[in-house]
């Protein structure tokens, strides 16, 4: 009897397939932003909606409407970039909806973004990203087995 290869079942890596129905339920449940619509597509990663801002004194619902590029892949963790903001592209809401450690990490135009925050990843204990790329309504990923 042959020991089991996963390599030929799964090639060169595990699929996964981060849909936009997903991605908007953990920005909601995790990260408490409850007025938040995502959309994947080929192109971007599209987030609407409105937020909270604090500035000074004063408390102000903020809409916003941002596109997001992945651009690295290290470990576990994909990096995007932010490629718009409307209609304010100001740094502090950036940090106010994207430096929520451990699962979103802001600085500089970019977020870190930890796959183990998905229940669908943390399952499989090892393995990295090799790839990952936009498809219409998801993020799909290849991890290394």
């Amino acid at each position: 009897m042959s020991a089991f290869d996963a390599s030929t079942i799964f090639g060169k890596g595990l699929p996964i397939t981060l849909r936009a129905a997903m991605l908007e339920r953990m920005i909601k449940t995790r990260l408490y932003e409850h007025d938040i619509q995502v959309e994947i597509t080929p192109e971007h990663i599209v987030l609407w909606g409105t937020t909270e801002v604090k500035k000074m004194m004063f408390k102000k619902k903020v809409s916003f409407r941002m596109a997001l590029k992945p651009v690295h892949t290290e470990k576990r963790t994909i990096t995007f970039e932010l490629i718009e903001l409307k209609p304010i592209d100001r740094d502090f809401i950036n940090q106010k909806l994207f430096n929520r450690p451990p699962i979103f990490e802001y600085d500089n135009r970019r977020i870190k973004m930890n796959m183990n925050a998905w229940n669908i990843v943390r399952k499989i204990p090892i393995g990295t990203i090799q790839s990952c790329e936009l498809v219409d309504g998801g993020l799909k990923m290849t991890l290394s087995l």
